[in-house]
């Protein structure tokens, strides 16, 4: 019996270089759909400049035309940028990206993904033009604090964790589907609900939303919220804040490095701050920072956190900050095996 499909396109920009992520890409997609896709009646079509059908015109404008249509976008970066397009951009990825951003703020786009391959260190020592470039954007990205990017070491990698991306848009898909969502898991939903207002989510909306699916155990989900909330984050406490949301779900996505880089960035903001509310997001990310460390069977490493909040704090008599230096001593005891109890991050 005939039945209809839902296609989502999902666009894939890299420089050159990356052939074996970009036949990986397209193969993981493909197998999604054999598994997942079909039998759902949703399925995901890859798109890159391979599809991008010739004509007159500057050849980068047939990419952009190609991504206009997308409602995903994937974009990959390693060692090499690329060359100037002609339209007063560094290189395509770069007129990609910034296409990208444009589309995903008129909402004509879902997501975008942004992976980073893991250089070899002596590459980092002595980059030349095109990596120097790289780590520029990179650089960029940390600084502005409105997108998270994954490091992969190994194509196989990078598929894995486009997967999961892929398992995420379905579920969304079916949300969006649902009658009386609770909870947005994406902005275009988001933004159809307070249409009548004209009214955007705002960094509270996010931040508790985060909170709330952490609390369901849906860490994949409080990732995407979270997000949106660090890009609206006014000042350093909110951004600290919800940093501290977003390293608790890496942590229980089992992302050890990108749950520390999390808390450690916090501490790297706030380190010398005399405001006691920032003092107190400081000691937690230290704690939290600890905890995720002996989860992961790093337990040197977890007590130097632990020993860090009571060097800082120890001698302190805010209620807040006895708190979060209590919670070092217990778990510092724990880590070194004097004691054996349940340890939980605080939000």
């Amino acid at each position: 019996m005939p039945r209809t499909l839902t296609e989502y396109r999902v666009f894939i920009g890299s420089p050159g270089g990356l052939d074996e992520e970009r036949k990986g890409f397209r193969a993981t997609i493909d197998r999604f759909n054999e598994v997942h896709g079909n039998p759902t009646g949703v399925v995901f079509a890859a798109v890159g400049w391979e599809e991008t059908l010739g004509g007159v015109g500057r050849p980068q404008e047939q990419i952009n035309k190609d991504l206009r249509g997308c409602d995903y976008a994937v974009f990959v970066l390693h060692d090499r940028w690329g060359s100037p397009t002609g339209n007063g951009k560094t290189s395509g990825t770069e007129e990609e990206w910034d296409l990208a951003l444009e589309l995903y703020a008129a909402r004509k786009i879902h997501n975008i993904c942004l992976f980073f391959k893991e250089l070899a260190p002596g590459k980092l020592r002595n980059p030349n033009r095109q990596l120097a470039k790289v780590l520029a954007f990179k650089a960029a990205i940390v600084a502005a604090h409105k997108h998270t990017f994954k490091l992969y070491a190994k194509t196989k990698e990078f598929c894995f964790n486009l997967e999961k991306h892929l398992g995420h848009w379905l579920r969304n898909h079916a949300a969006r589907r649902s009658a009386g969502v609770a909870v947005a898991l994406e902005a275009l939903d988001a933004a159809d609900r307070t249409a009548q207002t004209n009214k955007a989510p705002s960094y509270g909306y996010w931040l508790g939303e985060a909170k709330a699916l952490l609390g369901t155990k849906k860490p994949e989900d409080a990732l995407f919220c979270v997000e949106r909330a660090l890009a609206l984050a006014a000042t350093d406490l909110d951004w600290a804040e919800a940093e501290n949301v977003r390293g608790i779900a890496l942590h229980h996505l089992s992302d050890a490095r990108g749950a520390v880089e999390s808390f450690d960035a916090i501490v790297a903001r706030l380190a010398g701050t005399a405001v006691l509310y920032e003092q107190v997001r400081l000691a937690i990310a230290l704690v939290n920072k600890g905890i995720s460390l002996d989860a992961f069977a790093r337990s040197d490493e977890a007590l130097v956190a632990y020993t860090d909040v009571v060097t800082r704090f120890g001698s302190r008599t805010e209620l807040a900050l006895k708190e979060q230096v209590t919670a070092a001593l217990i778990n510092k005891g724990a880590a070194l095996g004097e004691l054996r109890q349940s340890r939980s991050m605080t939000t």
